[in-house]
């Protein structure tokens, strides 16, 4: 059970984005498309969960330290190092195999997720501003490999609204951290001394304006224009988050929560359906 903890499969929600190009292309309903896709999301799992086992590895001591990471493997010692090894290469292992499996640039694709994954880990989790743009990228990189696995030209719209989705998504969790840790917050994490609760809330606020705008020029100016049907509900849903993060909701510190509040679970169903129904 400790091992699959390692692993995070809470946070695989966030390789579905190998599935946008699939929908969004209308190769939905296209059965070697979509095996590709399904490979490739399998693929992403592999190595985001070697990323995380890495990155849970550095932290591990400043985790004991957090309420609410002093009980990941690594820093409660339930798990040992030579176990983590053991896993991070055999899921590189796999996740290469599939990935080349599938195509040459889902493979560049991978190389390139690990290797920001790594900058982010030694490097770029300690400089304000910088970390939520690489994990941002990071997002699209997910996007694009579903697109190679595919063959299907990346639009450009594909990929800024992914960003500006995550961009939303990492800054509302870099608020609620900043609210939940308080004074210690600059002693856990070293980038959250720069992100005082007065900057975080406005680029939350600039995030959240800027993915609204991405989103209704794609609606409008894409290539499915019947999509602006959507608009109401994509604007629903990312105002019900921002609430969540500006009142400091567990949501916002785990996005994947969401699927414990039945409103988002509806209005993410009916934004679905009726996308599905038009592109369909």
């Amino acid at each position: 059970m400790q091992t699959l903890l390692l692993l995070r499969p809470q946070q695989w929600y966030k390789n579905f984005l190998v599935f946008v190009p699939l929908i969004f292309s209308g190769n939905l309903t296209n059965n070697p498309a979509l095996i590709a896709a399904l490979l490739a999301f399998v693929s992403f799992c592999c190595f985001s969960s070697a990323t995380y086992i890495i990155n849970d590895y550095v932290d591990r001591e400043k985790d004991r330290q957090n309420p609410e990471k002093k009980n990941r493997p690594l820093a409660a010692k339930t798990v040992g190092a030579g176990t983590a090894f053991v896993l991070i290469i055999a899921l590189l292992i796999v996740g290469f195999f599939i990935a080349n499996n599938i195509s040459k640039n889902v493979v560049l694709a991978g190389i390139a997720y690990i290797l920001l994954s790594q900058a982010y880990t030694f490097w770029l989790k300690h400089e304000v501003y910088a970390d939520i743009i690489l994990l941002s990228v990071n997002y699209v990189i997910r996007a694009m490999a579903g697109a190679y696995a595919i063959n299907v030209f990346i639009s450009p719209w594909l990929m800024v609204c992914v960003f500006f989705l995550a961009l939303f998504l990492v800054v509302g969790k870099r608020h609620a951290e900043v609210n939940l840790l308080k004074h210690k917050a600059d002693k856990l994490r070293k980038t959250l001394a720069g992100y005082s609760e007065d900057i975080v809330t406005s680029i939350c606020t600039l995030a959240t304006t800027t993915l609204i705008l991405a989103y209704t020029l794609y609606v409008f100016f894409g290539i499915h224009h019947r999509l602006y049907i959507t608009l109401p509900f994509a604007i629903y849903l990312i105002l019900r988050y921002y609430g969540f993060v500006r009142t400091g909701h567990t949501i916002a510190r785990h996005p994947h929560y969401i699927f414990l509040d039945s409103r988002m679970v509806i209005g993410l169903l009916l934004w679905l359906g009726i996308t599905l129904l038009i592109l369909y």
